[in-house]
């Protein structure tokens, strides 16, 4: 059944209080459903108002799944701000099915996009999401970065051999915070890589690694971390100092 012509007339009103009214109107349980998940999504696609917007979102999740599928369709509008407001409206639903559509997001020319698909993927928590996420520890921006970082931190030993194999890659922030969250993850498997990567110059990196391997706290990297005690960078030292102390070195 079509939307009331009234509500449409409304969803296109000039005050956002009488569109964010329509949108309330459009919640399940009608036989007009298809068509209320589909105004809803176009919402999202040309809405100025976060809270119109938002109101669309709540709407859409109780609709559930039946809501996944218009919203994939519309993750690739031209528009940066829209594809915003889908991903997050597939993240209040947590629906596995978006996972390789969200894979494909993180690598958005926008910057928001990308942010906002790494938290949803982190939090939804699909295994398949995590190579896409250590991919990210080198994104150009800050914030994807850190998001990235705190997403992993989510899935825990599941993430240790692709955060293992980042630390060989070429970019020192992406080693550096694979380092962090090896030490996170406290698994002494990551042991061995990490102990090879000291040998890098940068003095970030080595302290994210000494860090690391005194949050594992196995004692046969004691002789390593012993001699770091004489670092040229005083950080790393006092790491270093710090950690033979843990495991119980002179």
């Amino acid at each position: 059944m079509p939307i009331p012509d009234t509500i449409i007339a409304q969803l296109q009103s000039l005050n956002h209080h009488e569109r964010s009214k329509a949108v309330l109107q459009l919640q399940p349980g009608s036989d007009s459903d298809t068509n209320a998940i589909a105004a809803l999504v176009q919402v999202l696609c040309s809405d100025d108002d976060l809270n119109v917007v938002e109101d669309a979102t709540w709407v859409l999740v109780g609709y559930g799944a039946a809501a996944t599928n218009a919203l994939l369709s519309a993750i690739g509008h031209d528009d940066a701000r829209a594809r915003h407001n889908i991903v997050h409206a597939l993240g209040k639903l947590g629906d596995a099915r978006a996972v390789p559509a969200l894979i494909h997001a993180v690598q958005d020319t926008d910057t928001t996009v990308r942010r906002k698909a790494v938290y949803v993927l982190g939090q939804i928590g699909d295994a398949r999401a995590i190579d896409a996420l250590v991919a990210r520890l080198d994104d150009p921006s800050d914030d994807v970065r850190l998001t990235a970082q705190e997403a992993l931190r989510g899935f825990g030993a599941a993430a240790l051999s692709p955060l293992i194999a980042a630390l060989g890659g070429e970019s020192a922030q992406a080693r550096e915070l694979a380092a962090n969250l090896l030490g996170d993850i406290a698994d002494e498997r990551a042991v061995d890589a990490l102990v090879a990567t000291l040998e890098t110059d940068d003095v970030d990196v080595r302290f994210a690694i000494v860090e690391a391997l005194g949050a594992i706290g196995s004692a046969r990297v004691l002789p390593v971390i012993e001699r770091l005690r004489d670092d040229p960078q005083p950080p790393v030292r006092a790491m270093a100092n710090a950690v033979v102390k843990r495991l119980g070195g002179q």
